[in-house]
């Protein structure tokens, strides 16, 4: 009698096992995710996210209850609308994409979902392959790089404990994981862009902060704000300006508008880069209003060495640049032996300065300009 009871408490035990055991270690797990499913890489373009979801772990198909996932992102980017959802209100399911300012919250219902009865409207199946519950759509702002991240701690969901589409079953969370976040990389990131009337030109120039595969650049003017986009711009630079490549070091460039112009006339300047495989996009655009004559232009924003000209030249030549506001910088010239020649300090302002070579001899001279957040050197050519 002992040896049964003994062997019952054993069948008792082993059963509880055996019933806890599935629960254990089918313990189901759901991963969202986003992915870039469109991106114009272009400031006013479109930037669109795949909000995906799977089962990662239990049993699958299981029937979608309710889910929560706020997707994150930087201003660099602008919601716009949500669309191609996976199920419909048809489907006993209601749906929200709240816009919150720093995040998108996504959410869904399962309120009508016919969980006993007959599974009419049926719902909708999650399965261990990724499947798009949402696309977030966005307008991408600034042509910078953005990460897109999904916060762990607001995330939740739920499904009907069934393995067909058929929610018949009791209601169950998941336990929640991100796979990954979706992001924006744009092949240039710019820094600055402005417009300057020196002399008698207006001077563009741009900074790029970083860039990947950039062959050059194509400049654009327009004589209203959506020249551009309307097909009125015309291109001002006669061949490619030549890009940095790929490079994470900051790059400067300077470009001279030698279209004629008109006082008081306002026009705008519209920046395309253009990659090794002929893609292109728009990083940036400036106004420039031409000032009438005899008005003091404003103060440079930036320092910069625009360049000399003539070069090659006899005896002159016109070395130009800028100072910004606040600042001093010193423009020296050397010998080819590295013997400096020339050396004289410029407050802020618009600077086209002669040097008279004509007491030097001919050859190679390199000439730097240096202020607290500039420094540059160029080489120029004086033949006699």
């Amino acid at each position: 009698m002992k040896n049964k009871l003994e062997i019952s408490k054993r069948l008792v035990i082993l059963i509880i096992i055996i019933l806890i055991m599935p629960a254990t270690m089918l313990a189901d797990t759901v991963a969202f995710k986003t992915v870039v499913s469109k991106n114009d890489m272009t400031v006013g373009g479109d930037f669109w996210l795949d909000v995906q979801m799977q089962i990662t772990a239990g049993t699958s198909p299981r029937t979608l209850n309710s889910l929560t996932v706020d997707v994150y992102f930087g201003n660099e980017i602008s919601y716009s609308s949500a669309d191609n959802w996976a199920y419909s209100f048809l489907d006993g399911y209601s749906r929200i994409a709240s816009d919150l300012t720093t995040y998108i919250r996504v959410g869904t219902t399962g309120n009508n979902v016919n969980a006993n009865g007959d599974g009419t409207p049926a719902g909708w199946n999650v399965t261990n392959s990724w499947q798009t519950v949402v696309t977030l759509k966005f307008t991408i702002a600034t042509a910078t790089s953005v990460n897109i991240s999904i916060n762990d701690a607001t995330d939740a969901a739920a499904y009907f404990n069934n393995i067909a589409n058929n929610p018949t079953g009791a209601v169950t969370d998941w336990t929640v994981t991100n796979e990954d976040g979706g992001d924006i990389t744009l092949p240039v990131e710019l820094s600055s862009f402005t417009a300057q009337f020196i002399g008698s030109s207006p001077i563009l120039c741009w900074t790029t902060q970083s860039e990947t595969g950039n062959a050059g650049w194509n400049v654009y003017r327009g004589d209203y704000r959506d020249a551009f986009i309307n097909g009125d711009a015309i291109q001002i630079n006669p061949e490619l300006i030549e890009g940095a490549g790929t490079t994470s070091i900051p790059t400067d460039y300077t470009f001279e508008d030698q279209y004629n112009v008109i006082a008081g006339n306002e026009y705008w300047y519209i920046l395309e880069s253009v990659d090794y495989s002929g893609e292109t996009q728009i990083p940036g655009s400036v106004s420039l209003v031409i000032p009438e004559e005899g008005t003091t232009p404003e103060l440079p924003q930036i320092t910069v060495l625009i360049g000399n000209y003539p070069n090659p030249f006899n005896p002159e030549t016109i070395i130009n640049f800028m100072v910004k506001e606040n600042e001093t910088a010193h423009l020296s010239i050397f010998n080819i032996k590295g013997q400096k020649v020339e050396n004289i300090t410029f407050e802020a302002g618009i600077y086209n300065y002669l040097w008279d070579a004509s007491s030097y001899a001919s050859g190679i001279y390199l000439y730097k300009l240096k202020s607290e957040s500039f420094s540059e050197i160029r080489k120029m050519i004086l033949l006699k």
